[in-house]
């Protein structure tokens, strides 16, 4: 009689989960994303940049939103936030200055310029100047605009775009300044040891352009105090046409002649500009500002395992505003992760029986800084991580391809999925952690696409976690045309995916949780 009792006690025991799990995804509702995603993509909140006011309210609004679901403190904490500490650098905008003068030292010309990223000190730069056309390099073509002239301690002047050394030889007609181009130039100019770098509309473009025409433009630079300081500047600005036209004039060129040329010969155009030097002037004001990582857990049902978690991650940090005042609401990146965990978290807080395992949810900020508060949280842990069995990141879950989605974007080409499909990121070497985030995908109507390491693996959260030796793996929808863009709104998210990405990710964890052996590392080196 004893056999039978267990056999039916067990049955009803996992009827009673499968009800409570089966209760615990109709708990995820299209219509509380939609609520939590008009506010975090809010014009409202200006952004969320890092250590604003639109990123504390941020912070406030996931915090009370959590706590109502039925994530709790940690224990020995009263709230959900950890915070850290930044020292926020600001350029005062009428101290940075550009002045022309000539060999004897007589100013000629001066006037004011715009860093692309505010410097972690005043600068005071002098030096020669180097016309360098576009800055533009293709071997292939056989085309270098630095070839024979040394750009060290020296301030290079450079047009946007590239030129169409096919067809006409100026940039192609229509086409914008390029997030992706301009990055590139960036770094080749840096190793060349270019005292300061000028950027200037070409004239083909037909406007001027601001700093905000560029990806890595910054109207302020934010400084981790919780890390060594490291002062770093890229003495990189933008120039007007008209003080482009005034360092040339000693030369008897025009930006505009000099483009001509270049495109009749399709052969560089580039010179040290004569009897001329340029003094770059820049005064900036230091504050200390403070933001949040969220965090709190629900525990779980086990005497013993409850003092293990799974940690879900999502960074509700975005780009802020630029210097028109437009907003980057970063619905998809990531209003939609962090809306992904609350979905989570309220899944979890609907069990009647919880996972053995506890599940912690950290919403984390200063990512698009650099991974701030995810490697802050890792070296100032909440719950030890030698008890936290395996991370599981959203990032970027709420965007299907579009007709839009085609070329490159500042960090590769576009990647974005579909409806029915995901990315998952991961090392590929914790296989039955991978497996539990495949079977779940399948199991809420998504095909997982396994891209192992990738091109995005070291660009989320779930990486200072995976350096710590835990597995971590996270959900992502690719690459798409408004990334980093003002463009990410909430009228493009595909609500529909959200959900079944959050389902997804709920079942993943719930799983991992269960299983009463920890994922096991596959040592065989395949990948």
């Amino acid at each position: 009689m004893k056999p039978r009792f267990y056999l039916i006690l067990t049955a009803l025991l996992l009827a009673t989960a499968a009800h409570s799990q089966t209760e615990a995804l109709n708990s995820i509702k299209e219509s509380d994303a939609v609520t939590y995603m008009n506010y975090l993509a809010s014009d409202a909140l200006e952004g969320r940049r890092t250590g604003s006011r639109g990123n504390n309210a941020a912070a406030d609004y996931i915090s009370t939103t959590a706590l109502n679901i039925g994530v709790k403190p940690l224990p020995g904490r009263q709230d959900l936030f950890q915070t850290l500490e930044y020292l926020k650098i600001t350029t005062y905008a009428d101290s940075s200055v550009i002045t022309i003068s000539d060999t004897l030292g007589n100013s000629c010309f001066s006037t004011l310029l715009r860093p692309l990223m505010a410097p972690s000190n005043d600068v005071d730069l002098s030096g020669e100047v180097v016309f360098g056309g576009y800055g533009y390099l293709n071997t292939g073509a056989r085309y270098n605009d630095f070839e024979g002239i040394s750009l060290s301690d020296r301030i290079v002047m450079i047009m946007t775009r590239n030129p169409d050394l096919e067809g006409t030889g100026l940039p192609l007609t229509g086409e914008p300044v390029n997030e992706s181009i301009e990055s590139r130039k960036l770094p080749m100019l840096l190793m060349q040891r270019a005292k300061a770098i000028l950027y200037v509309a070409d004239p083909a473009l037909e406007k001027e352009i601001t700093t905000d025409d560029m990806a890595f433009g910054q109207s302020y630079q934010v400084m981790p105090l919780f890390r060594k300081p490291f002062g770093f500047n890229i003495n990189a600005y933008v120039i007007s046409r008209e003080t482009a036209d005034k360092l040339l004039q000693s030369s008897g060129k025009t930006l505009a002649l000099l483009q001509k040329t270049i495109a009749l010969t399709k052969k560089p155009a580039s010179f040290v500009l004569p009897d001329v030097k340029a003094e770059v002037t820049i005064k900036v004001n230091k504050d200390t500002v403070t933001s949040s990582n969220v965090i709190g857990y629900i525990e779980g049902s086990d005497s013993i395992l409850k003092n293990e978690c799974v940690i879900y991650t999502a960074h509700y940090d975005h780009l802020g505003m630029d210097a028109l005042g437009n907003v980057f609401n970063g619905a998809n990146d990531n209003a939609s992760g962090s809306i992904g965990l609350l979905n989570v978290a309220r899944a979890f807080s609907e069990l009647e029986v919880k996972p053995l395992r506890s599940i912690v949810f950290l919403w984390t900020t200063g990512e698009e800084e650099g991974l701030h508060g995810s490697s802050y949280y890792v070296d100032n842990p909440l719950f030890p991580l030698d008890k936290t069995v395996a991370d599981i990141n959203f990032d970027m879950i709420g965007r299907s391809r579009m007709k839009s989605d085609v070329g490159a974007s500042l960090t590769g080409a576009m990647d974005i999925t579909g409806p029915d499909t995901i990315k998952i990121v991961s090392a590929r070497d914790f296989p039955s952690f991978l497996n539990d985030a495949k079977e779940s995908c399948h199991e809420t109507g998504l095909y997982p696409i396994d891209e192992g390491k990738g091109d995005h693996f070291s660009g989320s959260d779930h990486f200072p976690f995976y350096r710590k030796g835990i597995p971590a793996l996270f959900f992502f929808t690719g690459l798409h045309h408004d990334y980093h863009q003002k463009t990410d709104d909430i009228e493009f998210i595909d609500f529909e995916k959200l959900i079944k990405v959050s389902k997804a990710g709920f079942l993943t964890g719930y799983r991992v949780a269960n299983e009463r052996e920890r994922p096991v590392k596959d040592k065989s080196g395949r990948q």
